[in-house]
């Protein structure tokens, strides 16, 4: 008997191990900090090299500013009603926190009262300069309520690969993988129908 109860037991934990989050209803209203970058290498994917400054005369972009604009983009197709951190005039200008609470005191000083994305990177690496087959990244994501203090929802997506095929710069696996990797941790998120 009390092997029958370890064996259903020990499969029940399996399977609560391989299930994958579960859809997630949350206020329609988020805003999407820039994204703390705790690597140390910039991650640039654009306006780095010479012909990009001189030629093109582009801003730089780092793998921080993709991830920023493809979670807006993925949460606005969603449904979810994606806003800007706007800061009042006369208020230091909006930066990019470098912690939970700093990203909670950056929306309540910018006035946020829907739900803030804080995304941290903790690890991209990609396998080769060149032809680069996969990126490791190690990303957190965290959906928090600037009027609560509260933390809504966190996902922590451990360092692994991500595929990044038929790439041939860094730059461009940089791009792919930061699309991927969105997809993949902000899958559970939903809007909540809205109210009539």
């Amino acid at each position: 008997m009390i092997g029958r109860a370890l064996g259903v037991l020990l499969v029940s934990a399996l399977l609560a191990g391989c299930a994958t989050s579960a859809p997630l209803q949350v206020s329609r209203g988020i805003a999407v900090l820039p994204a703390n970058n705790l690597t140390g290498d910039p991650l640039l994917v654009s306006g780095a090299g010479l012909i990009d400054r001189y030629v093109r005369h582009a801003e730089q972009v780092s793998v921080g500013d993709v991830l920023q604009s493809e979670a807006r983009f993925q949460l606005q197709q969603k449904g979810f009603d994606v806003d800007d951190v706007k800061t009042p005039p006369g208020s230091p200008q909006a930066g990019v926190p470098t912690s939970v609470d700093a990203a909670l005191a950056l929306a309540r000083q910018n006035g946020v009262k829907n739900g803030v994305l804080y995304l941290e990177i903790r690890r991209w690496e990609a396998d080769a300069p060149t032809h680069t087959r996969y990126v490791v990244v190690g990303l957190t994501a965290s959906l928090l309520d600037p009027v609560s203090g509260r933390e809504i929802w966190h996902e922590h997506r451990k360092a692994a690969p991500v595929a990044t095929p038929g790439v041939i710069n860094l730059e461009s696996a940089y791009v792919v993988a930061a699309r991927k990797v969105i997809a993949e941790m902000l899958a559970p998120l939903r809007p909540e129908p809205p109210t009539k």
